[in-house]
């Protein structure tokens, strides 16, 4: 009996699972794909990079320093989750959008009540900052802010970032939800 419902449970989160990346699709997403949270690659140099390489920096809540969630914070939260969803979109907003709209979706109607999404914030045209977020709800931290080596991340799952020759990303951005 105990066997039988184990199947059973696996054989809902598999279907969970499947409507939530279907969901994505349905709302813009260019792909969405399951990730089991071990293939996810964390690299201090993703954090060195959103430091010194982007000008996002210190100007925006979402973006370090001012996550009040540490690394080791993050780390531990992190440790609990066993999926994630990778959503790709062809702009950063369509992703915010997605990402939060399936991390919302998760929570209430498939019951995975710690459902969390990482996605670049770009609700507004500038943010508020220093002054009170304006979208609480809607602003997430990016992969990258966390130390997710996004790259090798996405190699797990047959896809890539790819660069113009200027160095500026090709139009795909790449979101997750962590579901548990």
């Amino acid at each position: 009996m105990r066997g039988f419902i184990t199947d059973m449970n696996k054989r809902l989160m598999e279907n969970i699972y499947r409507t939530l990346i279907e969901r994505a699709v349905e709302l813009g997403a260019v792909q969405a794909k399951l990730i089991d949270t071990d293939q996810i690659v964390f690299d201090p140099r993703s954090h060195l990079k959103c430091r010194f390489g982007c000008n996002r920096w210190g100007r925006f809540w979402t973006c370090p320093p001012h996550l009040d969630l540490s690394q080791e914070m993050f780390m531990h939260a992190f440790s609990k989750y066993s999926k994630g969803v990778i959503i790709k979109t062809s702009e950063p907003k369509r992703g915010q959008e997605v990402a939060v709209a399936i991390e919302k979706e998760a929570m209430i109607v498939s019951g995975l009540r710690f459902a969390f999404a990482l996605s670049l914030c770009v609700q507004c045209e500038e943010c508020s900052y220093p002054d009170p977020c304006r979208f609480p709800h809607l602003a997430r931290p990016s992969m990258d802010a966390y130390g997710v080596d996004i790259g090798k991340t996405l190699e797990h799952l047959g896809l890539e970032v790819d660069f113009d020759r200027e160095g500026k990303l090709t139009p795909a951005w790449y979101s997750m939800v962590l579901l548990d």
